[in-house]
């Protein structure tokens, strides 16, 4: 059973299904707008398509259950064929053969043959001195009076690529999931001089609470004579435990920042609610921006929505978990919340402007950054750096001369080796120029 399911999950065929259905997935996230308004879908597919979409995750992609399946498989999978793989890759990268058998030469892609009239010893100096010069780690790997072996490794770790390659890979994978998995992405609506630390999820009814507010204390907006938006500009603080700690005057694309959550200055709306709320403890009036959720119990919000003016009927929101209901209530009429002992009625409405804040927060960024970066550099190594062995055997022949046969192999680009090669040899051959060598 293990065996299966290594033999499964170590499959490149594996690989290749789950890349594949990573950017069939992907090219969805992209057609369909992502974490938008429920009313957004509605008008644009209607309710069976929409319930459809909402069913398969296809409205929140990036963050649906089988999305983080398919990131947690494609990593699996990586892990396995880099284990299974790697004991070959070290063995061939670690353990070479260092000597060069007689007709060994024959086998290598490029070699040369050629005898010196000088002693054995200095043309093992020079080999020697010009692999070295050339970047080899060079060492004499059989030494004897009648025969010497001469080793030159160059650019061992480049047999390493493709794991680095893998190890990026996995790295932008992780970030991907510590995203999916602990980021959000939702909104805010602030009036101008209202605060909150609440934020609507785009993709459902969820809220949660950050652990600081956010204040609005200005809010601009621009308008081209047609009538279209020039430009908005929110004049934004940050409150934690009760006072002032951040700044910022954000625009489009200029976003506030905090703690890793990014506030980005979104779109803007017109509308602001003033909703008394009465308990046992006591009653206030809060003012609120159409869309922002207001607490009224544990795990209970409640927002307005719209205002219908010829009939003066506002729409509201109730949510509860993973609930939402809407309903249609009058002005200055008491409503109980459900389950609690918290009455709320909606005592003023004005048309003023909000701006409409876009928050997110994205903890994988950086790790996507380092994974980006060594996966770059992996595949700078595998692509462009090539691993050189080269071998030399240097035998005696007679009174004062030696035979040179030197060769080598690389796993990509065998015309650089030849030229390294020529060079090495191109030395040798000019230290004992008023010799004359014969190629063999």
């Amino acid at each position: 059973m293990f065996r299966k399911l290594y033999d499964f999950f170590s499959s490149v065929k594996l690989a290749i299904f789950l890349l594949l259905t990573l950017a069939v997935t992907s090219i969805i996230g992209t057609i369909i707008e992502q974490q938008q308004d429920p009313e957004k879908y509605l008008r644009e597919y209607g309710e069976t398509t929409y319930k459809i979409f909402k069913f398969l995750g296809f409205t929140d992609v990036y963050h649906s259950w089988w999305y983080i399946l398919l990131l947690t498989l494609l990593a699996v999978n990586l892990i396995v064929c880099s284990i299974k793989r790697l004991p070959k890759i070290w063995k061939v990268a670690m353990e070479p053969r260092k000597t060069l058998p007689s007709g060994y030469e024959k086998s290598l892609r490029v070699y040369h043959s050629i005898t010196f009239s000088a002693q054995l010893e200095e043309v093992k100096r020079k080999v020697v001195e010009a692999l070295r010069e050339k970047r080899y780690k060079t060492e004499v790997s059989k030494e004897g009076t009648e025969e010497v072996h001469v080793f030159g490794d160059k650019n061992v770790f480049a047999r390493f690529g493709v794991y680095i390659v893998h190890l990026g890979v996995l790295i932008v994978l992780i970030g991907g999931l510590v995203t999916a998995i602990f980021g959000f992405r939702g909104y805010m609506n602030l009036s101008e001089g209202t605060m909150s630390n609440l934020v609507s999820f785009f993709s459902g009814p969820k809220v949660i609470q950050l652990p600081f507010y956010v204040k609005c204390n200005k809010f601009t907006i621009d308008f081209y004579p047609s009538g279209m938006p020039k430009a908005y500009i929110s004049d934004l603080s940050v409150i934690e435990n009760g006072r002032e700690v951040l700044r910022k005057e954000i625009r489009v694309n200029d976003p506030l920042k905090y703690k890793g959550i990014y506030f980005y200055q979104a779109s803007y709306g017109q509308g602001e609610a003033f909703i008394k709320l009465k308990s046992p403890r006591g009653e206030e009036v809060i003012p609120v921006a159409f869309g922002q959720p207001i607490k009224v119990g544990e795990g209970v919000y409640l927002r307005v929505i719209s205002i219908d003016g010829r009939t003066m009927t506002i729409g509201i929101d109730l949510i509860e978990g993973d609930q939402i209901k809407t309903y249609g209530i009058k002005p200055f009429i008491s409503y109980q919340v459900p389950g609690t002992d918290i009455y709320f009625a909606v005592v003023d409405v004005k048309p003023t402007f909000y701006t409409g804040l876009q928050v997110s927060k994205d903890p994988g960024t950086w790790i996507v950054w380092v994974g980006s970066t060594v996966l770059i550099l992996g595949l700078i190594v595998a692509f462009f750096i090539p691993h050189r062995r080269v071998w030399a055997r240097l035998e005696k022949r007679g009174e004062g001369k030696t035979r040179l046969v030197i060769g080598g192999l690389t796993n990509k680009g065998t015309e650089g080796l030849a030229r390294e090669l020529e060079e090495v040899l191109g030395v040798v051959k000019s230290s004992y120029c008023n010799n004359t060598p014969k190629e063999d």
